[in-house]
């Protein structure tokens, strides 16, 4: 019989949280970060992932098929999205097209950072095509495009966290900021904040007996941290 590991892994990090927590045992949804079909998309729904933040929406595609994808900021529920080419109109809209009798307008809901302003806010970044979007996709954040090179087809964006990033102007991107842009005031003014989300407190090593952790009993002669089973941390 294999020895409980308390929950970590072989690396000593915790691996399972609590056995009691709604967000482990809730089913994740995958996300599909490099979205760049330019089938006719149904927005259907739009949902908010639990203890996350998060907001996501269900594509109908012309084609059959349905998907998920992070909500930009031009995602409007029970509307009809496409991705353009370059040189399409700026405005967004495309020709009337007939439907059932009646004239509609698809509206542009997916650009390349191409299409986007500079100095204007954008998220949902891709760094190279067909790469998957990695950057600015947390609630409430935005980037800013400060210069465009046209003769590299490149663009310098200043990220959230304040580095400037060169990304290709064929990438993906969205204009304007996540959604939740109230997200960024929330705060952890209680112990019951990070427990909601089925995290438990961590104890220091040296507030451990020496049989507990190899920092217990004060005794703290490693030179450098390890963890409960011995191995070492410092050059992870």
């Amino acid at each position: 019989m294999k020895p409980s590991s308390a929950g970590r892994l072989n690396t000593g990090r915790v691996g399972i949280f609590t056995k009691s927590s709604r967000i482990h045992r809730a089913r994740i949804t995958n996300l599909n970060y490099s979205f760049r079909l330019r089938f006719v998309s149904f927005v259907s729904n739009i949902l908010i992932l639990p203890y996350t933040h998060k907001i996501i929406s269900m594509l109908f595609l012309s084609t059959g098929s349905v998907t998920y994808i992070p909500t930009s900021h031009y995602h409007k529920l029970f509307t009809l999205i496409r991705m353009y080419k370059l040189d399409s109109l700026s405005s967004g809209y495309l020709t009337n097209l007939n439907f059932i009798g009646s004239k509609i307008f698809i509206k542009q809901g997916f650009f390349v950072i191409k299409q986007l302003r500079r100095n204007q806010p954008i998220s949902l970044l891709e760094v190279t095509p067909s790469s998957g979007i990695k950057y600015a996709r947390s609630p409430s954040v935005f980037a800013f495009g400060l210069k465009t090179n046209h003769k590299l087809n490149t663009m310098l964006i200043r990220l959230p966290s304040g580095v400037r990033k060169v990304f290709s102007l064929l990438s993906l991107g969205s204009p304007g900021p996540n959604p939740l842009t109230g997200n960024r005031y929330w705060k952890s003014n209680k112990a019951g904040y990070y427990h909601r989300f089925g995290k438990k407190p961590n104890v220091r090593g040296v507030a451990k007996n020496p049989i507990d952790h190899p920092h217990g009993g004060r005794t703290k002669t490693l030179s450098y941290p390890r963890t409960p089973w011995g191995l070492t941390t410092k050059f992870k």
